[in-house]
């Protein structure tokens, strides 16, 4: 299915066409059939001579409604403009063909109505006007066709063209992120609550779980109707109906949005860069309306840089935004459309006053500076482009799963890099720098730390230790762990505190030296140890404390530790008073 909003300004026929080319009247309520005068949306639907399926989404075209308009039109990439053969351009066709402007809609055509009202050279004047003043906006190729919904004339070739402008429109991408902006709720009669609107990014099927944005609350989808027909899956760009449970129909809202949970940013603030009308303020006010999707929202603009039109928006509510997506400013003091917006970065962590200069900056290197490195899928969750520019990812590199800067992981391996040579210039005998100790140092994540060092092949992060890829010298081979080793061998049961506590704890990390509650012990003497305990204790002996202070020439102080040590590495077994063979005592 494809969906087509009309535009125009009031009385010019677009209900009207709609009956024409449907068979139903878009026209809901009594009080729009009595006036004559579309007051909200209406929909409808029929298939083309080619098989397309085509919702119409029919707005209204007087200026007290068009909040109603901007709802109807906020997910729609194809339009049917609409105007009046016997009234011609009109205030309200110009501001509805600037909101379609402003949120990019560039697909379409053009209809001139009530044709059969008009004599044909007043026929050419409108056609004419209509053409120059479409000329520079984004319907600019739209086809222009000639029709009378009343007598029926050209409505066959108001069905070709908006045929042939759908074949040559791309269909609305599926990036498997779908959102829903709702454009209508009401309580069906053994349903439940049921929700409508147009569905762009994703395809949703039965019981997928979707949460409501701005209630923070997940829903489940329990049925799907599309053109009157009930379905199993929906696809991007079709008119749906979803009937939800575990939401009140009570608390949703047209401008509510339904997405896939950690998908998508809920998004208060949002740096954008605005165009505003001709007509409009010189300045942006500080307090606005912004339309986006289906919703009008309060906002707080901040000018962020006049001249290029930066602008820092936060919404009174949160919303699914991303950058690209666009949106229509209105002042509400004046009730008059005033500009647009294309979002260029979302909850944004850089300070007002440096952000101009970085939404100059392409998106990914905006994104990555604000926000930090980036996986894929926090990349694309942060973006709603159907693609990123190579020139966008050209300064980047992949590091531990996640898009950085490429220069910002240059500096920061040449930082780790000088910060590891004058620790070792300064410790000879230490290992290297602890990771996190060095992330401080450089005021960055232990992660952004780690990732960079990855595939950096001139230093080694080994147990959270960060060393010179070349330095293999161990605390052993020195002259220092020599001479500490000895001191300890001199008496090995019964060790003296070493002269070269940096050494020593060097040798401790190397395993030539073991730290017993605080007492450094050789590797070999505990092996000697092992030794004579494992021949006193064979055939089932056992062993007092005194003993073994016998058997190894030493104190209650050394021994005492050193049994436990034994205990705790099942080498010996704590019977009462006395010690016997543990299970591992014949292990090596």
């Amino acid at each position: 299915m494809r969906v087509v909003a009309t535009a125009g300004h009031v009385d010019h026929g677009k209900s009207s066409l709609v009956l024409a080319l449907t068979g139903t009247d878009p026209d809901r309520f009594a009080e729009e059939k009595a006036r004559g005068l579309t007051i909200d949306l209406g929909f409808a639907f029929t298939t083309l001579s080619s098989g397309e399926e085509v919702g119409f989404v029919d707005v209204p075209g007087h200026e007290r409604f068009v909040k109603n308009m901007l709802a109807g039109v906020g997910a729609v990439d194809v339009v049917m403009f609409v105007v009046a053969a016997s009234e011609g351009w009109m205030p309200q066709s110009e501001e509805h063909l600037q909101i379609l402007e402003l949120l990019g809609v560039g697909a379409g055509m053009v209809a001139i109505t009530k044709a059969d009202l008009v004599e044909p050279d007043e026929l050419e004047l409108v056609q004419l006007a209509t053409a120059e003043r479409l000329a520079a906006s984004t319907l600019r190729n739209a086809p222009v066709v000639v029709t009378d919904s009343t007598t029926g004339r050209g409505m066959d070739t108001v069905r070709a063209t908006l045929d042939a402008v759908l074949a040559a429109t791309p269909p609305p991408p599926d990036r498997g992120r779908p959102r829903l902006w709702i454009d209508r709720v009401f309580a069906a009669r053994g349903s439940g609550t049921v929700v409508t609107g147009t569905l762009v990014g994703g395809s949703v099927a039965l019981d997928d779980h979707l949460d409501v944005v701005r209630l923070h609350q997940t829903v489940r989808v329990r049925g799907i109707e599309t053109a009157h027909r009930a379905v199993d899956r929906v696809t991007p760009g079709a008119r749906v109906a979803l009937n939800l449970t575990g939401v009140d129909r009570a608390s949703l809202t047209r401008g509510d949005a339904l997405v896939r949970a950690d998908q998508w940013i809920a998004a208060k603030t949002v740096d954008v860069e605005y165009t505003l009308l001709p007509d409009a303020p010189p300045r942006l006010p500080e307090r606005l309306r912004g339309a986006v999707g289906s919703g009008d929202h309060g906002v707080r603009a901040r000018v962020l840089d006049d001249r290029e039109r930066f602008a820092r928006l936060r919404f009174d509510t949160q919303l699914p935004l991303a950058v690209g997506d666009h949106m229509v400013l209105r002042d509400p003091a004046r009730a008059r459309t005033i500009g647009g917006a294309v979002v260029l970065d979302v909850e944004s962590s850089c300070p007002p006053v440096a952000a101009p200069a970085l939404l100059r900056d392409p998106v990914v290197p905006r994104l990555l500076t604000s926000h930090g490195w980036l996986t894929p899928t926090q990349l694309s969750n942060l973006t709603n482009l159907d693609a990123l520019a190579a020139d966008d990812l050209a300064h980047s590199v992949v590091v531990g799963g996640r898009i950085a800067p490429r220069l910002d992981v240059e500096n920061l391996r040449s930082a780790v890099r000088i910060a590891v040579a004058a620790h070792h210039a300064d410790f000879p005998l230490a290992p290297g720098l602890e990771l996190g100790a060095l992330a401080a140092t450089l005021d960055r994540s232990v992660d952004d730390l780690r990732d960079a060092l990855a595939d950096d092949i001139s230093v080694v992060v080994e147990h959270g230790v960060v060393r010179d890829a070349d330095r293999v010298q161990r605390a052993s081979d020195t002259a220092d762990g020599r001479m500490v080793i000895a001191q300890l061998d001199a008496t090995p049961f019964s060790p003296p505190a070493p002269s070269k506590p940096a050494v020593a704890r060097a040798l401790v990390r190397e395993g030539v030296v073991v730290d017993i509650e605080g007492i450094l012990f050789t590797a070999a003497a505990l092996t000697l140890a092992r030794q004579r305990l494992r021949d006193a204790l064979a055939d089932g002996a056992t062993l007092t404390v005194g003993q073994v202070r016998e058997l190894l020439g030493s104190s209650r102080k050394y021994v005492v530790p050193l049994l436990g040590h034994f205990d705790r590495e099942g080498f010996t077994r704590r019977r009462g008073d006395v010690r016997i063979a543990g299970p591992r005592v014949d292990q090596p």
